[in-house]
């Protein structure tokens, strides 16, 4: 995880008026990552927080990157 934006799921994900669809948990990275940064665009978000969520998607493996998704929008996997 970046260093400094740790952002814990318990207290819900920080852009909690983001939602995602994913169809798929383990899609890859880009598929995963892309309609997340296109959603938060949309609603507004600052690109360096743009920046900030891709390099968090980025700091782990596959396992950490929905993980990384759900603490930073509302996602719904199915």
């Amino acid at each position: 995880m970046a260093k400094g934006n740790a952002i814990l799921i318990a207290n819900g994900p920080k852009y909690p008026l983001v939602k995602v669809l994913m169809m798929n948990a383990y899609g890859g990275f880009h598929p995963t990552v892309i309609p997340v940064q296109v959603a938060m665009h949309q609603a507004g978000i600052p690109l360096q927080e743009l920046r900030t969520f891709y390099e968090d998607a980025a700091d782990g493996d596959e396992d950490n990157l929905l993980r990384t998704c759900q603490r930073w929008v509302d996602v719904d996997v199915r």
